[in-house]
């Protein structure tokens, strides 16, 4: 079955050669209101070579009066060659963001970061704003990617000349980036953790951006002019990459096969970090670890129709054929059957034909996977563009718990690797090879045919230790180990941090009758503190015992895609806004002063605050087991809108899914929210935190939503109603009404009517309603909390009814009063004093809490999935 693998010997410097790119345009534009570079006219003329030695024409203007509709709309990407200053007028800068916005390119070189102060967009656009920089001197320049058409010709580390920005703000968060200065290396740099080229999906469009380029020198080099080449072809769209920002990755192999074994015949060489594929059928696996939940990325080349896959989801073991009779792999080729080539679940089931095709880089050229694994469900990303969406049903195999490795399939198939990277998305257990210890005092690796991958955690003696930088510690309650011992046995100490640290638990270890018979032990672990996972060994004299593999289990609640918290990220303050947004509503005067009735544990935040508050509540939200939060969206542009992408970074650093909470904003009609949920899709669709589940607040607003049946089919729309007469076009209804919920009416009624006609059942659920403070006067009914009794007879109502879904109101809905985000006590406001029995700082999460006892009441009662 399987197929031919990957096998290509890659030179550090060299860019493969490719099928030429279909003609098109370039406009550049060089105008200075400010300081003007004397290297402008070799950069123009660099620009020109390049269009004349790869199918594309350029337009050089200075005239920011080309900055219209129509003549944007003839060219593919548009070069800011050092430009500085306000260079556009308002009418030019609306005409420049929506050819962007409607799948434009931009490319920013050196200077265009010293442009456009006055407009928030660019800011966006462009990555960061210049701030200072030293004097033109040489610097190491790191690639952090070498898959981008940009950078995929140089080697890990470059040394040139030339002036070296600081940036106002890092942009990491907001982009990918593609290389970084070593500030080692130079004088004057100030930003420590220091991007100098990116790249970023704007709307439908895509934005590069390099600060090199000061110098008349520059564009005469190779290898800078092809960083501008690959940045003008990316942002053109005629060659792919993924450049969703990406944070939080682990890398498995970037040089080093350390961890890394080979299973079968054949090889792979390891040069200029990258591995190229020698003979076969084999395949290199990663033994250090097993995982669970994670998002797997890595970049690959091929060369001609040669075959490769990636393996994921399979037990160790020596001989490859178990990677393919237990695991699943995701296919490398060019041309099979439709189930085995690029991006099918080889055998299984074949990728989405036409979106691969689009997303695909030819035979010669680097390509990206991203294999997102939660639970039996494997997606497959393939340059940032989802293209295959899988779930496991075999009983013999389980994506829930394995390793991964990459094939070699035969000497004719040339096949090559780079930056193998890894994101576990937690709350599973965790699985490692006793001998794949990173520090250790005594132990050595020992052979034994029985153990996992043939070796174990051997040679152990009393006093003996064994260190797992690669395992951490934090929220773990239980340890387990396949040991054997043909000695007196002994005791492993579970710890946390070093060999001496926090005791967290130990289990004796028997004589198993010989060192080939293996069986496992465990114990529960106690106040599991965050830190590397460290083992420490004692007994009586003489070899005590072998682990084979040992294991960790963490507890807390299971996260839950069928229960869904709507999330409001419409508040700002004077610190990240400029000014307070909600806060202040009904007259008060934030930050003691707030519009709610219930003060927030972080006080009065910023939605914009990502590192802090976002970061925050995405760690609440997984704590309640929540796996989906709804976000509030007031349109294309809105606040909203511009705060989703990263809180979407947020989200699915926890592992969680962001769906949408369509809001009525002025002049919404059927029309404009099917173009919402197209924007939406192909602005946010490719994230690996997207959900397509729309929720729609007040659709009784409008008659005729016949609209919808163009994007019904490939997304589920919700209307707010109980009334079935009311939801032709939707895929099913929702409440949100946290008052209501607390009697139920026509929930039954409504579930029935889903159920028997296929559609969605979300019934909200809320702990109470109080909007006093922040509507004065106001005589909307309130609904006590009741110290939890109401959140409770929600629950209970909604589990009842027999829900597809179950929806929350609301996280942080502080108007409203309606939340189960931290609350403090203060003079003047309520508090969760007394909820569930608690009181102080436990009673400050105790709706999180809650939320997550019932989210294991509703799996355990099975949701009848839709």
């Amino acid at each position: 079955m399987l197929h031919k693998l990957l096998s290509l010997v890659l030179v550090a410097a060299g860019l493969t050669a490719a099928p030429a790119d279909p003609a098109y345009q370039v406009l550049v534009f060089s105008k200075t209101a400010g300081f003007r570079h004397d290297s402008i006219p070799a950069g123009v003329q660099a620009v020109r070579d390049l269009g004349a030695a790869n199918n594309f024409t350029v337009t050089a203007t200075e005239d920011g009066g080309a900055f219209t509709g129509a003549n944007l709309s003839r060219f593919k990407a548009v070069v800011f060659l050092n430009t500085t200053g306000d260079v556009l007028n308002d009418t030019q800068q609306a005409a420049f963001q929506s050819y962007v916005d409607s799948g434009g390119g931009y490319v920013g070189v050196h200077a265009a970061a010293d442009t456009e102060y006055g407009w928030p967009y660019y800011e966006k656009l462009a990555g960061a704003y210049f701030k200072s920089h030293p004097a033109i001197q040489q610097a190491t320049v790191r690639a952090e990617n070498r898959a981008h058409p940009a950078t995929a010709h140089l080697g890990p580390a470059w040394t040139r000349t030339d002036e070296w920005y600081n940036y106002r703000t890092n942009p990491r968060p907001s982009v990918r980036v593609l290389q970084s200065l070593d500030e080692g290396s130079y004088s004057g740099g100030d930003m420590g953790d220091h991007p100098i080229t990116w790249c970023h999906p704007q709307g439908q469009g895509r934005s590069f951006y390099t600060g090199l380029g000061h110098t008349a020198e520059s564009y005469a080099d190779p290898a800078f002019r092809g960083v501008l080449l690959g940045g003008i072809r990316y942002a053109a769209g005629v060659a792919k990459a993924d450049c969703r920002p990406e944070t939080g990755y682990t890398t498995l192999y970037n040089g080093s096969t350390g961890g890394w074994s080979q299973a079968g015949p054949g090889s792979f060489a390891n040069a200029d970090a990258t591995l190229s594929s020698q003979g076969g059928m084999g395949l290199l696996w990663y033994n250090a670890k097993e995982f669970g939940g994670y998002s797997l990325k890595l970049d690959w080349r091929l060369t001609g129709d040669s075959n490769s896959g990636v393996f994921v989801g399979f037990p160790a073991s020596a001989d490859p054929q178990s990677a393919v009779d237990n695991g699943y792999e995701v296919q490398i080729d060019a041309t099979d059957a439709t189930d085995r080539t690029t991006g099918s679940v080889y055998g299984f089931k074949a990728a989405d034909q036409a979106a691969r095709d689009a997303a695909l880089n030819p035979p010669g050229a680097w390509n990206s996977y991203e294999l997102l694994v939660e639970g039996e469900r494997l997606q497959v990303f393939l340059n940032g563009t989802k293209i295959n969406d899988f779930t496991n049903t075999d009983p013999r195999r389980s994506l829930r718990q394995g390793h991964v490795g990459i094939q070699n399939h035969g000497a004719a198939d040339q096949a090559a690797f780079r930056n193998i990277r890894i994101k576990e998305l937690g709350g599973g257990p965790v699985t490692v090879e006793g001998e794949s210890y990173t520090s250790s005092a005594g132990v050595q690796v020992a052979a034994h045919a029985p153990a996992s991958g043939g070796r174990t955690l051997g040679y152990v003696d009393n006093g003996d230790w064994a260190g797992y930088a690669n395992v951490d510690t934090a929220g773990a309650t239980r340890f387990a180990a396949r040991i054997s011992s043909g000695g007196s046995g002994g005791t492993i100490q579970v710890r946390s941090g070093s060999a001496t640290g926090p005791l967290l638990g130990s289990v004796a270890v028997p004589n198993t009758g010989g060192w080939e018979n293996f069986q496992n032990v465990s114990t529960t672990l106690t106040a599991s503190t965050g830190g590397p996972l460290f083992l420490s060994f004692t007994g009586g004299s003489g070899s005590l015992f072998d682990i084979d593999t040992l294991t960790l289990e963490r507890g807390g609640a299971a996260l839950s895609d069928k229960v869904h918290v709507f999330y409001y990220p419409w508040y700002g303050s004077p610190q990240v806004h400029g000014g307070w947004r909600h806060w202040q509503q009904g007259g008060r005067t934030p930050p003691d002063d707030i519009g709610a009735d219930l003060y927030p544990a972080l006080g009065a935040y910023d939605s914009g605050d990502f590192s802090g508050t976002v970061a925050q509540h995405m760690k609440w939200i997984r704590q309640a087991g929540t796996g989906v939060l709804v976000l509030s969206w007031w349109g294309r542009g809105s606040y909203e809108d511009n705060l989703a992408r990263r809180i979407m970074d947020a989200a699915a650093a926890q592992g969680l899914k962001v769906a949408w909470h369509l809001e009525p904003y002025s002049g919404r009609t059927a029309d404009s929210t099917v173009e919402d949920i197209r924007y939406i899709n192909q602005t946010y669709g490719a994230h690996p935190a997207f959900s397509d589940a729309f929720y729609v607040f007040e659709s009784l607003r409008i008659t005729d939503w016949s609209a919808l049946s163009q994007v019904n089919r490939d997304n589920v729309i919700l209307a707010q109603t109980t009334d079935t007469s009311k939801i032709a076009n939707f895929n099913g209804m929702y409440t949100y009404d946290a008052i209501a919920g607390a009697t139920a009416p026509g929930w039954q009624q409504a579930a029935d009517y889903a159920r028997q006609n296929g559609l969605v059942w979300a019934p909200s659920v809320g702990p109470g309603y109080v909007d006093d403070r922040a509507v004065p006067g106001n005589t909307t009914p309130t609904l006590a909390r009741d110290n939890g009794a109401t959140y409770d007879k929600e629950w209970s109502n909604a589990l009842q009814s027999g829900p597809t879904w179950v929806s929350i109101t609301s996280f942080n809905e502080w108007h409203e009063g309606s939340v189960i985000e931290p609350a403090v006590a203060r003079t003047g406001y309520q508090s969760f004093e007394g909820a569930y029995g608690r009181t102080g700082a436990s009673a400050q999460t105790a709706y999180l809490d809650r939320t997550a006892y019932w989210v294991g009441r509703f799996a355990a009662a099975g949701a009848r999935g839709s």
